[in-house]
């Protein structure tokens, strides 16, 4: 067998993605000391004069810089999107725009381990990514049966990702500690590059050769992420870069795959 185009580009494109893969982390929705969307209906304490707690409930989205400190979640609110005041001691609103909040949870300590309700919070972005494709499988094309390939791509992925995290307190032989977890949903566009096999099944019997050349895959993929592990489905077209792309079968043909990773960025 021989090679053909190399996998010097390959190579290269491979370095390239994973500096542009830090311009946005997918953790930065656990790391927090950010500003994310907050959901209405759930609520937040902040300490009285006297030195009492008081809860507020939040009457619609807003936006908050969110931090840790001590295993304990703080809040602090953008006027401009709080409500204007309305005379309710126990909603949020611009009055309270320059207060600090925090989650709150006031164990009954009856159990070894007890957990507060999960906190919700949100974050939309745009997202650029490496991502692997373990597997992807051609359809039936030119009389010849679909081909599952199991080559390994290595591509970039840019577009919309949705974060959705939850913080809580856990309490454990009277021991706190804090957790969060996070699901995330992508959807955007592709281009990777990837070995692609040039034989005589996948040009119809008019190349004797087996052979690899560069194949160039681009399309649509959908990704979704729980804490450390992703997961999605791609749908793309592959181009050879060399002259028998004339000859090859799947020549801008369609294809499904699957991408895999952890924590790629």
């Amino acid at each position: 067998m021989k090679i053909k185009n190399g996998y010097g580009a390959l190579l290269l494109l491979s370095c390239l993605l994973t500096a542009c893969s830090t311009l946005r982390q997918r953790d930065d929705t656990t790391q927090l000391n950010q500003v994310f969307r907050i959901p209405k209906s759930q609520h937040m304490f902040s300490y009285t004069r006297r030195g009492g707690i008081v809860a507020k409930s939040i009457t619609r989205p807003v936006n908050a810089a969110l931090y840790e400190q001590g295993d304990t979640l703080f809040a602090e609110f953008l006027s401009e999107s709080l409500p204007k005041p309305d005379g309710d001691p126990h909603t949020l609103d611009q009055s309270d725009s320059l207060a600090v909040f925090f989650v709150h949870y006031n164990p009954t300590l009856k159990k070894i381990e007890e957990k507060s309700p999960w906190f919700r919070y949100q974050d939309n972005a745009f997202d650029l990514d490496l991502f692997t494709l373990p597997l992807k499988y051609r359809f039936a094309t030119a009389g010849q049966p679909g081909q599952l390939d199991d080559k390994l791509n290595v591509g970039i992925h840019a577009g919309y990702r949705y974060d959705l995290g939850r913080y809580r307190t856990v309490y454990f032989r009277h021991h706190q500690r804090s957790e969060i977890s996070t699901f995330s949903v992508g959807f955007g566009g592709f281009l990777c590059l990837a070995p692609a096999t040039v034989t005589s099944f996948s040009t119809a019997g008019r190349v004797q050769d087996d052979y690899q050349a560069l194949g160039i895959n681009y399309g649509v993929a959908a990704t979704f992420s729980y804490g450390s592990v992703s997961a999605g489905l791609a749908l793309g077209v592959e181009r050879l870069s060399n002259h028998d792309r004339i000859l090859w079968i799947y020549e801008n043909k369609p294809w499904v795959g699957v991408t895999v990773g952890i924590n790629l960025n």
